[in-house]
């Protein structure tokens, strides 16, 4: 179940890992674009960051209902 709530963490290291060493990819490419005040660029990583966290947090509850059939059934005995 914490896996899903992980995500929002790699994120956040991609970035800080790919600013400091250097390496190219979105998070040194988000970090460009907010320094050169690109708004519709930082929106759309906004964009993409969310519905990718929304998606594994979707797929990661769907998983534990599959897993654990008992959280399915409302309460119950």
């Amino acid at each position: 179940m914490l896996s899903g709530l992980a995500l929002g963490d790699l994120l956040y290291g991609a970035v800080l890992t790919e600013t400091v060493f250097a390496w190219p990819g979105m998070g040194a490419w988000v970090v460009t674009s907010i320094q050169a005040l690109d708004f519709p660029a930082v929106m759309g990583f906004a964009v993409v960051v969310s519905f990718a966290y929304v998606l594994v947090n979707l797929v990661v509850d769907l998983l534990y209902l599959w897993i654990d059939p008992r959280i399915g059934r409302g309460g119950g005995e």
